[in-house]
């Protein structure tokens, strides 16, 4: 994917992104927008959070677990504040950052953290063929 430069390109792009996953769905439970996964359950899991796209520094939340070490030394990156959620995994990733298509990674990888085993089966086969 080539790389958006601005933020709130970058805000757009990764909301694009996230949209085009398996049964991914835009939802704004506490207003502000975020994407979930529909599992089937009452509660289907955000895997990204989108913060607000006008702010100064607009910014992504995602739930990594094999990334996170990686993610969290990135400049921009720390655990997410809210709700102390940080401690499970939860990170906030300030936008821009400079390499975008890393930032696409940990989206990706948010999602298949929370996804249906099917749903990732599902993706997998859209990619391989």
């Amino acid at each position: 994917m080539r790389a958006a430069r601005s933020a709130t390109a970058q805000w757009d792009a990764a909301r694009s992104f996230a949209l085009s996953l398996p049964a991914a769905f835009e939802d704004f439970p506490w207003g502000m927008a975020t994407i979930k996964v529909a599992t089937g359950s009452k509660w289907p899991p955000v895997f990204l959070w989108l913060g607000d796209r006008d702010a100064d520094r607009p910014a992504v939340y995602v739930k990594l677990t094999a990334s996170y070490d990686e993610a969290v030394s990135v400049a921009g990156a720390q655990p997410t504040t809210i709700s102390g959620v940080g401690k499970y995994g939860r990170l906030t990733i300030s936008l821009p950052v400079g390499d975008f298509d890393r930032l696409l990674d940990w989206v990706e990888e948010s999602y298949r953290d929370l996804a249906p085993k099917r749903l990732v089966a599902e993706l997998d086969r859209s990619r391989s063929g």
